[in-house]
């Protein structure tokens, strides 16, 4: 199975909509956009966390996963017991504030896209096991995946994305699968 992550642009409007009622929203349907990291996130992470201090790495960490949440309500006095297959990643809706987007906004629009290609290092993502597991490349087809270029473009594509939500002073939901 593979790992990726979508963000979602929220409103605020529509953000306190659904800290009001969590179990009956479809972000999909209060989004404003969304953007989709198909197994890469984990290599924008390490790239951009190069030569950076511990603050700035954890915030980088905090874009892809976010410590703070909304909870879903969970029943479990329905349950008879606690079966492996609960799937407790639905008991959250896990976000950043309008204040950690600006601060987000603020590192990611000091880097530019030659910068981030300068940083891209297929050998390094690959000893440092990052993953997925030994599939960067330098360069390769052009819709091939896990590619210099590929990477540099989902970096100008999150720069995008996170300027608009600073913009609109929106929340910036996070969903692994």
């Amino acid at each position: 199975m593979s790992q990726s992550i979508t963000l979602y642009r929220v409103s605020q409007e529509n953000f306190e909509a659904m800290k009001a009622n969590p179990a009956g929203t479809v972000i999909l349907n209060i989004s404003k956009e969304n953007l989709v990291f198909p197994q890469t996130f984990e290599g924008l992470k390490f790239i951009l966390s190069k030569e950076q201090d511990e603050e700035t790495v954890s915030l980088l960490e905090q874009i892809f996963y976010p410590e703070s949440y909304i909870s879903k309500e969970l029943d479990v006095d329905s349950q008879e017991t606690l079966s492996e297959d609960l799937d407790f990643e639905n008991t959250a809706i896990y976000y950043n504030d309008k204040e950690e987007v600006a601060d987000m906004h603020a590192f990611l629009s000091n880097i530019s896209v030659e910068q981030f290609h300068q940083l891209y290092d297929a050998k390094e993502l690959n000893e440092n096991g990052v993953y997925p597991y030994n599939v960067w490349i330098e360069e390769g087809e052009a819709d091939r995946a896990f590619t210099r270029k590929h990477l540099a473009q989902e970096f100008a594509d999150l720069k995008e994305f996170i300027a608009a939500a600073k913009t609109d002073n929106d929340y910036v939901l996070s969903l692994v699968w």
